[in-house]
């Protein structure tokens, strides 16, 4: 009998970024965002503000935050979209049989061990520069954190990932946690401090007041109009820089003006930064993976942040399928294969630039899946996921509980053994240093874990 669709994945594809970015638009005046720059530089940066910002001062400021506070530490979020399965992330050695039955078509075979921890690992996430993930994890560079979900999960992907975006149980529209944290810790000037590596914002870091932004790639970040040959493109460039020097003060002409001004100084700031004539002032000096842009864009925030910008928070949505209803030994693989090859670069980026002990990676995703495969060599959605914190300050080990494969929950899901607002906490407190009831309603109500050293 053909399995049916899991009612979830229906919104799975409703989780793209302009659905998501068009329903916090419409959650109330809280989030109303003005982007001021997006089309005239190629769609390359986007930043969204509060309140109207001068644009001679606007990336000065980046050098003033960072000036102020050259060791500031820096939370990096890696995304993992769809649901990403626990039981073949951290395999259980010690009741592999009980896996193995639950798992007949898809279980893992003699994966790579975890020393002692009674666990072993896919074997994708030992690819990459000194042996990927599980390198990192040997290193004592990796703590990982099964069971990470909430009380009576939801398992639709839009609730679930919004409930771990903004840190609230609560399908109201709201800033993201990390925003939360800007708007109370952050500047009031650099966009910058709170960076997306992509086209789009990451609800992580949607705030209420403080300034934020999104990028691709520096290298293509300029004020620049494609598509035209030199003569009309000089004219339509010289009519830009006329544009930005406009003294009227009517509302429209203003908002033109500022857009103007803003968008060349953020194309002259970040100018030094991009490539010219093949030579890459941001290029890594350690290889990533070929064609692959999550990588990419790995490397892009790992130069970013080692430069005098004054990044704090920033947000990278990693690529492949972990929404794995079907076909989940080879969707699983590549995704995890990618993930690894990118994050050990990654890791290895950051201290050949001496900036590793400033940075700590959270890896997660919105769910993990059932225990028991359903009949399309897959998993559907379930409880009790998988997350982990990488870096050279990351408290390194099992940091949380694995749950049990034979006390399962009422709807046969594993069981919540740490509650992720409990890692929002810990991190807030821990790492960034500030009072975790400033972000987290309720705080005092989760416990908190050693997650950096």
């Amino acid at each position: 009998m053909a399995r049916s669709v899991h009612r979830g994945c229906d919104d799975f594809r409703q989780t793209s970024a302009a659905t998501r970015e068009r329903w916090l638009r419409e959650g109330g005046a809280r989030l109303t965002r003005r982007q001021l720059v997006g089309a005239g530089l190629g769609g390359a940066l986007a930043i969204w503000t509060q309140r109207a910002m001068g644009p001679a001062a606007v990336l000065e400021a980046a050098a003033a935050q960072a000036a102020g506070a050259p060791g500031a530490p820096v939370l990096v979020t890696v995304f993992l979209p769809g649901g990403a399965d626990l039981l073949d992330t951290l395999i259980p050695v010690g009741d592999y049989g009980r896996y193995a039955d639950l798992r007949p078509g898809t279980k893992i075979a003699d994966p790579p061990l975890l020393g002692a921890t009674g666990l072993a690992i896919h074997p994708a996430l030992t690819e990459g520069v000194g042996g990927g993930v599980k390198g990192l994890f040997d290193a004592g560079k990796v703590g990982f954190l099964p069971g990470i979900d909430y009380a009576n999960p939801d398992l639709s992907h839009f609730h679930s990932r919004h409930f771990w975006e903004t840190g609230l149980i609560t399908d109201r529209a709201a800033p993201g946690w990390l925003g939360r944290w800007l708007d109370r810790h952050g500047s009031r000037d650099n966009p910058l401090q709170g960076l997306t590596l992509g086209s789009t914002l990451s609800p992580v870091l949607a705030t209420a007041s403080a300034p934020v932004a999104a990028l691709e790639s520096p290298r293509e970040v300029a004020l620049d109009i494609w598509g035209l040959e030199d003569k009309v493109r000089g004219r339509m460039l010289a009519a830009w820089e006329e544009l930005s020097r406009g003294r009227d003060r009517r509302a429209g002409p203003a908002a033109v003006r500022d857009a103007a001004r803003l968008a060349k100084r953020v194309g002259d700031r970040l100018a030094p930064y991009a490539e010219h004539d093949g030579v890459d002032p941001l290029a890594p000096p350690v290889p990533y993976p070929e064609d692959d842009r999550f990588g990419e864009r790995l490397s892009r925030l790992a130069a970013l942040i080692a430069q005098p910008l004054g990044v704090r928070v920033a947000a990278v949505q990693a690529d492949g399928e972990y929404d794995t209803h079907d076909n989940q030994p080879d969707d699983l693989a590549s995704a995890f294969g990618s993930l690894s090859r990118s994050l050990a670069a990654f890791q290895a980026d950051l201290e050949a630039r001496g900036v590793a002990d400033r940075v700590l990676t959270l890896v997660w995703s919105e769910f993990g899946r059932r225990p028991k495969g359903n009949e399309s060599a897959g998993t559907d959605h379930g409880a009790g996921g998988i997350a982990w914190v990488q870096g050279t300050r990351a408290a390194p080990g099992i940091l949380t509980d694995y749950p049990s494969l034979t006390q399962l929950d009422r709807d046969d899901n594993l069981r919540v053994t740490v509650d992720f607002r409990t890692v929002y906490a810990s991190l807030l407190e821990s790492w960034l240093k500030t009072g975790a009831d400033e972000v987290i309603p309720r705080a005092g109500a989760f416990g908190r874990l050693t997650l950096a050293r």
